[in-house]
């Protein structure tokens, strides 16, 4: 089945090594302070070293959804889940970390799949260009400085 998507990238550089920053970007706890979207996420099942199912509690406007999402770790370089059991619309995301000395650059994705054609293109423009219009770049740049703090 053909899947349509819809998606933001924005990289940065961080002053830290790839390991620390790895770290840090990966801990769920951690994760909602440097993502405005992200109320919460709850560990539900380690599946092994590599895979995790969690329940991710998102903020639209003033408002709160949980979905349950599949991530998928391989350290310290990739960082990835994708929301579980969405027939017409998925979210995802990925991050990539690349050592450079002793920086690191992230990259950075997040999307939205769908079956149906068009809509992965509206509802990914509504939510990202206009609902979180402050995109990739602020939550960038928060876990940059961040983690900058941490490692100082």
């Amino acid at each position: 089945m053909k899947m349509w998507r819809y998606e933001v990238t924005d990289q940065i550089e961080v002053s830290a090594p790839v390991e620390e920053v790895y770290a840090i970007a990966t801990d769920p706890q951690i994760v909602p302070s440097y993502a405005p979207e992200i109320a919460r996420i709850e560990l539900l099942q380690r599946l092994d070293e590599r895979r995790a199912v969690v329940r991710s509690y998102l903020r639209v406007c003033k408002l709160t959804f949980t979905y349950l999402y599949r991530y998928h770790y391989l350290q310290p370089t990739h960082y990835s889940g994708v929301q579980e059991r969405g027939s017409l619309l998925r979210g995802y995301f990925t991050f990539t970390f690349q050592a450079k000395d002793d920086r690191t650059v992230i990259s950075h994705a997040e999307g939205i799949l769908s079956p149906v054609p068009c809509l992965a293109r509206l509802v990914g423009f509504v939510y990202f260009r206009v609902l979180t219009h402050q995109g990739l770049r602020v939550e960038l740049g928060n876990l940059k400085n961040l983690v900058e703090r941490r490692v100082a």
